[in-house]
């Protein structure tokens, strides 16, 4: 499927960061049944792209490398050459990553957004980890004690220039202007905790979009490929730029997965101070739940 997909609304925000780059967008030629993977940084995104990865190919048996066949297609991490070529050479449906929200890419008619999301503190904790575990990055701000690296992710603005500086007013912009403020009508949004609780329920969901729901044979498959302790494992295969030394542990990588990490782990001043600024984010009780929580 070759036909390209036809830009019907462009971006209406620039987001940039210290790894997002908007000019990297012209790395992607959208294709008619292409897939854009659009999440705020650890809510699944990698499992996500790895789930549709193995659907669009049939099975677990990838050409490449899941940061190659699914690039994140907004940064600099790879020659922009070797993206293009990545992409231009795979003769069936494409899935890419972003971490933009989505008014800060076009509407493409025929292309499919899937929004992940995660409670904004189970997101704070898994943030945290991955920043102890970037090798160059010893003053990373989510690396210091936990009380003030959460004050600063609590507190700290959301600016459009910065973006990659992770905070809940970064995962709330994400929020509001992609699954609240829907652009596109073929954004389909999934939770991380519904995703977690059933597995085989979000492949097949996945699937559906897909058109490939009638394969139960297939989706079996890439449930069991894609569980994760299957896919941590394999962490130089799956985890974004592994076997290239970005990470100290790429099996790190991957942590534990699972929910509610942050119970137990925060005092009650600190859990008011994140209630008040969801207050000040996301008022509306219903969709400040679904975020949380998800369904369940």
């Amino acid at each position: 499927m070759t036909e390209p997909a036809i830009q019907t609304r462009p971006a209406a925000q620039t987001y940039r960061g210290v790894l997002t780059t908007p000019e990297r967008w012209s790395t992607w030629a959208p294709r008619k049944g292409d897939i854009l993977v659009c999440t705020p940084p650890k809510c699944g995104t990698t499992w996500t792209q790895t789930m549709v990865a193995m659907l669009l190919n049939g099975g677990p048996d990838l050409p490449m490398r899941i940061s190659q066949m699914s690039p994140w297609v907004d940064t600099e991490l790879e020659v922009a050459e070797t993206v293009i070529a990545n992409l231009e050479g795979q003769p069936m449906r494409r899935v890419v990553k972003t971490h933009t929200p989505a008014d800060g890419f076009p509407v493409w008619d025929g292309v499919t957004v899937i929004a992940v999301y995660r409670h904004p503190l189970d997101v704070f904790f898994s943030l945290r980890k991955h920043a102890l575990n970037m090798k160059n990055q010893p003053n990373h701000p989510m690396a210091g004690p936990v009380d003030e690296a959460l004050q600063g992710y609590l507190k700290a603005d959301c600016d459009f220039d910065d973006f990659d500086r992770d905070s809940l007013g970064t995962v709330a912009r994400h929020y509001t202007q992609t699954a609240l403020n829907q652009r596109s009508a073929d954004t389909h949004l999934f939770h991380y905790a519904d995703m977690n609780t059933d597995h085989r329920g979000a492949v097949r969901r996945l699937a559906n979009l897909l058109d490939l729901g009638h394969d139960r044979a297939l989706i079996d498959t890439v449930t069991a490929a894609s569980a994760f302790d299957t896919m941590r494992a394999q962490a130089d295969k799956f985890a974004p730029e592994g076997g290239k030394g970005f990470w100290k542990s790429d099996t790190a990588f991957f942590d534990s997965g699972g929910t509610n990490k942050w119970k137990g782990k925060m005092s009650d001043h600190s859990l008011a101070a994140y209630d008040r600024r969801m207050q000040e984010l996301i008022p509306d009780s219903d969709a400040r739940r679904w975020l949380e929580f998800g369904s369940g």
